[in-house]
């Protein structure tokens, strides 16, 4: 059977309406969004981990607020899907059958390995977006305003000043 243009724009046609159909008939969230949760939520301890005066970033939270940013970005959604087959491969690897079993020590071990990949990978694509929203969303939240030793926001309003020189 010879490639023709008619074949060409038949397939297109059906491609595109598989693709539709696909958009229309559900969220991006994955089937399995409880493994998601628990492993999000481990990766965000391991980045923001707990100290004497604020909480683990999934203690608050975190790791749903980065689930939601993603319900509205497939590409972030992919991205967090493939992240966390990656780090829980890697997991395995060390002989865990999860990351969210991994003692401190391994699991910074994972993290670090993600960083140092670089952001041309897509270990290190996932590190970088994970971090950037996680400490986004948890320094929004009030538990965490103690570790940083503000009663409040920090900069709620800005520097108000800004434009005077600085009172010494």
């Amino acid at each position: 059977m010879p490639f023709s243009r008619r074949r060409f724009i038949l397939g297109s046609f059906s491609l595109s309406c598989w693709t539709l159909a696909s958009r229309l008939r559900g969220s991006t969230v994955p089937s399995n969004r409880s493994a998601l949760e628990s492993t999000l939520r481990a990766w965000v301890n391991t980045l923001l981990p707990a100290d004497r005066s604020s909480p683990a970033a999934g203690d608050v939270g975190v790791h749903f607020e980065i689930i939601k940013k993603a319900e509205s970005n497939r590409q972030y959604m992919q991205l967090l899907e493939i992240g966390v087959r990656w780090i829980e491969n890697e997991a395995t690897q060390l002989g865990i059958t999860s990351f969210t079993q991994l003692d401190p020590a391994q699991a910074e071990f994972i993290v670090a390995k993600a960083e140092a990949s670089g952001l041309q990978a897509m270990p290190g694509l996932f590190f970088y977006h994970t971090l950037r929203d996680a400490k986004a969303f948890y320094y929004s939240k009030e538990a965490s305003w103690a570790g940083v030793g503000f009663p409040h926001q920090p900069q709620p309003l800005g520097y108000m000043d800004y434009a005077e020189a600085p009172k010494g």
